[in-house]
């Protein structure tokens, strides 16, 4: 597996870490072995919420005996310190542990002087961080230009934006300015949500833009030792395959209605 640094984190992560939500819909027992089965392979960052149903509580499971072998990176929703809190409480409890490496707090453009003014939910973050329970506070939405704003302003180490090659729009200035700022990126929604169906070069497509880490739905120890075989090495595509995505991205964005990231079939 290949690891890169995730910004000013200083954290390595593995180049594909493990979305947690597909396992959701199956059995306690079979998720468990999916996640030891990513951790043996050396997919290292898994990305949970306490709103994504019980998978959180699965993952937990797996937590009680590994949880030094990764980087958990949790999405907490809040714009009030009561919503924060109630997440952040659940969200422990759920996984397990003491500690979340890495926090995103989810806010969008219109409730971000809400969420980050004295009684938003950034407030909790900062506090549980400066107690040790939170290493590094980061964002995610799921428009580039907002978060373009948000970074600017100096808060967060890390964020979690969707980008592929039919969704691109973050490439035109976020990718530049978070390196620039060394704010460690992770991409969301590579595959289009299962869309995109060469998952080695929609990978490589991501990994040629420098970004450290992209999420992967996973809900099968198949396709675990898929996408980790394909981490073991990004490799830059070629001039054929990226004139072929292109060619493919303008197609599709013909098909579907490209959404946040996810490829939906028109009139969704």
């Amino acid at each position: 597996m290949e690891y890169r640094t995730l910004g000013k984190t200083g954290l390595k992560v593995s180049i594909v870490g493990f979305g947690g939500i597909p396992i959701e819909n199956i059995g306690r027992k079979e998720a468990v072995e999916v996640v030891n089965r990513a951790l043996d392979l050396g997919i290292n960052l898994i990305h949970n919420a306490p709103t994504y149903g019980d998978s959180a509580s699965k993952i937990g499971e797996v937590m009680k005996e590994r949880r030094d072998e990764c980087v958990l990176n949790v999405k907490i929703f809040g714009s009030t310190k009561e919503q924060a809190q109630a997440q952040l409480e659940q969200g422990l409890k759920m996984l397990n542990t003491e500690r979340i490496d890495i926090v995103q707090f989810r806010i969008t453009e219109g409730s971000f002087e809400q969420g980050m003014g004295e009684s938003g939910g950034f407030q909790v973050l900062k506090k549980a961080q400066a107690e040790g329970t939170i290493g590094y506070i980061g964002i995610t939405d799921h428009d580039p230009k907002f978060l373009v704003k948000a970074i600017s302003k100096g808060f967060f180490s890390n964020l979690v934006v969707p980008f592929n090659f039919v969704y691109d729009a973050a490439q035109e200035e976020l990718i530049p300015l978070a390196t620039k700022m060394k704010v460690g990126i992770t991409v969301m929604k590579p595959l289009g949500r299962g869309v995109l169906l060469n998952i080695s070069e929609a990978l490589n497509y991501i990994w040629g833009h420098g970004i450290p880490t992209t999420i992967v739905g996973m809900k099968s120890v198949r396709e675990v030792e898929e996408n980790a075989r394909i981490g073991e090495k990004a490799k830059p595509l070629s001039k054929e395959q990226r004139e072929r995505l292109e060619s493919l991205a303008k197609e599709l964005r013909q098909k579907y209605n490209v959404k946040d990231g996810a490829l939906l079939p028109l009139g969704q």
